[in-house]
């Protein structure tokens, strides 16, 4: 005969534990973040089983820090109700939501790099026929260099010599997915910049 005690803790009406829910939540949420750092600094597209190897690590992670706090949180003992499924899967989501624009801001692109650094709005060469308005072409080099262009463009500032040719801008570590600041790749770009007041 079974103890009253054991069907009521294991019988058919006891409620359901929030508690492997709201760990696979953690996990799902671990693994959305590693994929978009992975994809922002472009480890995803260099080193495809590198960066399955890193998910695979945040989904465990993620499962383990969630199982754990859940049970500090005593969530063993709590049913699982729609409400607490909501407020898991929206935590989760800014959770993902906030590592995809911290990931966005330090992995940038060449293009995004060179707007936030030099030729965007606000930036030293703005307004200057090297700002990204004026600029007629802007290349950089899709893999292997770490090399950027700059061409000018008009109308050049009215008190521009007759004649007077602008250069070419030339920049390094313009790279998709990199951290390192543009520089200038050669002396006369140096010495653009520090014409215009740049760095």
């Amino acid at each position: 005969m079974t103890h009253p005690a054991v069907r009521a803790r294991f019988g058919a009406q006891a409620p359901d534990s929030s508690l492997p829910f709201v760990a696979s939540v953690c996990a799902v949420g671990c693994t959305a973040a590693a994929v978009t750092v992975t994809a922002h600094s472009r480890l995803l597209f260099d080193h495809l089983w590198l960066s399955g190897a890193l998910w695979g690590a945040a989904a465990a992670l993620g499962y383990a820090a969630g199982w754990g706090l859940s049970r500090l949180l005593k969530f063993q003992r709590r049913p699982l109700t729609p409400k607490l499924a909501v407020i898991s899967l929206v935590l989760a989501f800014a959770a993902v939501w906030g590592v995809n624009s911290i990931s966005s801001h330090v992995f940038m692109s060449a293009w995004s790099r060179y707007l936030a650094e030099l030729g965007g709005p606000g930036q030293c060469l703005a307004g200057t026929p090297y700002g990204n308005d004026r600029a007629s072409v802007i290349t950089w080099a899709a893999k292997g260099d770490d090399r950027m262009e700059v061409w000018p463009g008009g109308p050049a500032p009215k008190d521009t010599p007759k004649g007077y040719k602008y250069p070419v801008l030339k920049l390094k570590h313009a790279v998709n997915g990199g951290t390192r600041p543009l520089a200038p790749a050669d002396d006369a770009s140096r010495d653009l910049l520090r014409s215009y007041g740049c760095r």
